[in-house]
């Protein structure tokens, strides 16, 4: 009886019991391991060589080898059309690849190389062929199933990879491959034969090893895959993936592009940059306590008895002490769902975590990366994203890894200055760089967290790139490139959507920090690009709209100037987001561009407008920035990507009162617990001082509290310890304030009057148009009138506090 399958054969035999059932299963199961003890056998064989030789055990393939090679893979494709992988299974049970199919294919390996009649070199061959396709079958990633069978067959996979860390089964795997590569005319079977071989490499490449944690004590870091990486270059087998790499660009490779982006992603797999040059305290995180320093706001003395809201009195003698208890409370892990596992989506992240490696590993891998870089590059970079281009499709499974492995290699060049930055120019040509951003947009449509996350890191490194190469031989290239990209309006706006697409129950926390690293790169790659640039313009895309009816008394030119003019009262989000490779090439005037936009639906326009980079910057000035911001402070992370954007909008933009929620002054909280240190720490401190400090202005003024929608914190205890530290603190005090307690009248006089009309209207226009195009004008909740004038050193209310209510002796 034919094999379907035992669920399938369950479903079409419905009178077997559970016992019969069994049986059949069994009965299956005796006819697969037959076919497996026919392969063949160890048998003492001597050396023909030499003389008095010892005898050895040397496997030697039976008569009917190929035909039980041919049943085992009838058996395993009769096997697919069920779901519990019956043969797979049995297979790893009695190691057949092991056992027999790897002795079988390194034994006819050998006899190919020797001389054999034509009738014999078919049979041998068919033999490699068929070892090759059980190969590729018994390796193959069992990412796409059931999370059930994937822990099923973990353990029997990683047997596999460690049975093909040893020389005799990568020497004859390359052999066959160099042997039927060389040749100037390969039929269909050799060609699909050296394809077969590269998938067997990719295979075993990609099995992943147990995750152990590099701070382990007691455990042998060396993996399996340290061993195999140094296999492969014994043998010369990773000098053979890079000659293939290197001629990439030639049209009879474009079978092998995908497989060999494939192998060179898992050579580096889960290895950060920093490994390679030695510098393995940055592989991790900074977790050790070395070089903590206390700074000077510690040190104030003073004894203090803080009262914990229910009748008790807790002596505080440091600001240590002072900031600890309540810094420590707000740890406790917050009760939201988990982001979802993009494994469910049948996504597979980017190095979810680094690796332990070993030490004997990192001159290879340097050596491969060195080489990559100066002779394999550009061409492969180059035929792939081509690929690419040509394809048309954005949702595919090479896309993100390209970007990831090319983004890789060009950190890599960056990192050390010796490497010419001509070796990695193919990533930064215009419309390399148009097809890049156009997948990043693509990807936030869809809502593609995971290859958006490789596509932030790509874009993130051709900036880098772009800034190293102003002032060299390239400067043309950069300045070509990063004209065209501050001139795209739509390609601005992309970076402000970035930062408010996070959510803590949609996204890992790595992907906000990458989210903040490729902000803050591109916003220092702007300010470098506008400083030596007078007049920048910028084309956008406008939707027209309506004219408001006149108010009574009310200037109708004034109102006409303003839609005419302002970009935030007019932009809406375009239908589809434009091509950023096109429109760097285009080069038609504003009035081409208007009569285009004219002849659209939708009645946009495409209109050219001077550049300021200071109402830009206003754009990540929201609630949304500042939330996904926050959840980078506790624990504190990315802090030196974190800071300048928080410092942006405070303090540049004016707008502390973004910060005044609950949660997100607890997460600030958190920065003055002394058993975290990273990186700007006194800046940042100082920061967040500046913020409550005008905090509790608000706080203590209901008129305030309503204005600007500040959260009263709930733990009285925090308030009080944070007063007490403010008092004797000099941090915060250094930056004028925005908001200090005499703005209190005049926002109670401006309610009491109905002054507040026209900003009520335009934070309800900003809500019609919350899904709107992100434009360079966002002057939400902007501060009061005549507030700068009236302000005063919020040290002088600082010190009209009354202190006794905190019980401060």
């Amino acid at each position: 009886m034919e094999y379907l399958g035992a669920e399938e054969e369950a479903q079409q035999q419905h009178e077997l019991t559970d016992e019969q059932l069994s049986e059949e299963i069994e009965r299956f199961r005796r006819i697969v391991l037959s076919a497996c003890s026919s392969l063949g056998n160890l048998q003492l064989i001597a050396d023909p060589t030499q003389e008095h030789a010892d005898r050895k055990m040397v496997y030697i393939p039976s008569e009917d080898c190929l035909a039980s090679l041919k049943d085992i893979k009838r058996y395993i494709q009769e096997d697919e059309q069920g779901e519990g992988k019956w043969v797979l299974r049995w297979l790893g049970e009695c190691n057949t690849l092991q056992n027999d199919i790897i002795p079988i294919f390194i034994y006819y390996t050998q006899q190919l190389q020797s001389q054999l009649s034509d009738h014999d070199r078919d049979r041998v061959l068919k033999t490699i062929m068929m070892c090759v396709e059980l190969l590729v079958f018994l390796t193959w990633s069992m990412d796409s199933e059931p999370e059930e069978v994937k822990v099923r067959f973990i353990r029997v996979l990683r047997s596999y990879k460690r049975a093909f860390a040893n020389a005799p089964a990568v020497l004859s795997l390359l052999s066959i491959a160099v042997m039927y590569f060389r040749k100037p005319h390969k039929t269909d079977k050799e060609a699909l034969l050296v394809k077969g071989v590269l998938y067997v490499f990719r295979n075993v490449l990609a099995i992943p090893d147990p995750l152990v944690s590099p701070t382990s004590k007691g455990i042998s870091q060396v993996e399996i895959h340290d061993t195999l990486i140094a296999v492969l270059d014994k043998e010369l087998a990773i000098d053979f993936f890079l000659m293939l790499a290197s001629s990439a660009d030639d049209k009879q490779f474009k079978d092998l592009r995908p497989t060999l982006l494939d192998i060179i992603y898992y050579l580096f797999y889960r290895v950060p940059v920093p490994a390679l040059f030695d510098q393995q305290t940055t592989w991790f995180g900074a977790d050790s306590d070395n070089g903590r320093r206390l700074g000077r706001h510690n040190n104030f003395g003073g004894v203090y008895a803080v009262s914990t809201g229910d009748s008790t009195i807790m002596p505080v003698f440091n600001a240590k002490e002072v900031l600890h208890p309540f810094a420590n409370m707000f740890k406790k892990r917050q009760n939201v769902r988990k982001p979802r596992d993009p494994a469910e989506a049948g996504l597979v992240p980017v190095d979810r975590e680094w690796r332990a490696l070993d030490p004997s590993s990192i001159p290879i891998l340097r050596r491969v990366a060195a080489v990559f870089i100066d002779s394999c590059f550009n061409p492969f970079v180059s035929a792939m994203f081509e690929d690419a281009r040509t394809s048309g499709t954005v949702m595919d499974a090479v896309t993100p890894r390209l970007l990831y492995v090319a983004a890789y290699f060009v950190d890599i060049s960056l990192t050390n200055p010796a490497v010419d930055i001509g070796c990695t120019s193919t990533l930064v040509q215009t419309h390399v760089f148009g097809l890049v951003m156009r997948n990043a947009s693509a990807y936030v449509e869809m809502r593609e967290w995971v290859p958006l996350e490789q596509a932030m890191y790509c874009t993130q490194q051709i900036l880098l790139s772009l800034g190293r190469m102003r002032g060299t031989k390239l400067d043309s290239l950069s300045e070509n490139v990063l004209s065209n990209l501050f001139y795209d309006g739509d390609a601005l706006d992309l970076f402000v959507r970035l930062c408010r697409v996070y959510k803590p129950t949609k996204h890992s926390r790595r992907f906000l920090e990458q989210v903040a690293r490729l902000t803050e790169t591109f916003l220092a790659t702007l300010q470098s690009y506008a400083q030596a640039k007078a007049g920048l313009l910028v084309k956008k895309r406008v939707k027209r709209r309506a004219k408001k009816t006149a108010k009574p008394g009310s200037d109708s030119e004034d109102n006409a100037q303003s839609l005419a003019t302002d970009s935030a009262a007019d932009a809406s989000k375009a239908a589809d987001e434009s091509d950023l490779g096109q429109e760097m090439d285009s080069t038609g005037d504003a009035g081409d561009e208007e009569s285009e936009g004219d002849a659209d639906a939708d009645d946009e326009v495409l209109v050219e407008r001077t550049f300021e980079i200071a109402k830009f910057e206003r754009a990540f000035a929201t609630a949304d920035v500042v939330k996904a911001y926050s959840h980078l402070l506790a624990p504190p992370s990315a802090i030196e990507y974190v800071y300048p954007m928080l410092n942006r909008i405070a303090i540049a933009s004016e707008r502390p009162h973004l910060f005044f929620k609950k949660n997100i002054m607890l997460r600030m909280l958190v920065l003055f617990d002394d058993q975290y240190t990273y990186p700007h720490r006194t800046e940042m401190l100082d920061l967040v001082a500046w913020i409550f400090r005008q905090y509790i202005t608000v706080i203590n003024s209901p008129a305030l509290t309503n204005h600007y929608k500040a959260e009263e914190l709930n733990n009285k205890l925090a308030v009080e310890c944070m007063l007490a530290f403010l008092k004797q603190s000099r941090l915060g005090t250094t930056v004028k304030p925005v908001i200090t307690r005499h703005i209190v009248e005049l926002i109670a006089n401006s309610d009491t009057n109905g002054d507040n009309k026209d900003v009520a209207e335009k934070d309800e226009d900003r809500a019609e148009a919350k899904d709107d195009d992100f434009d360079f004008d966002f002057d939400s909740e902007p501060p009061p009138p005549a507030m700068a004038a009236n302000s005063a050193d919020d040290n002088q209310f600082m010190d009209d506090i009354d202190m006794d209510e905190m019980y401060l002796i």
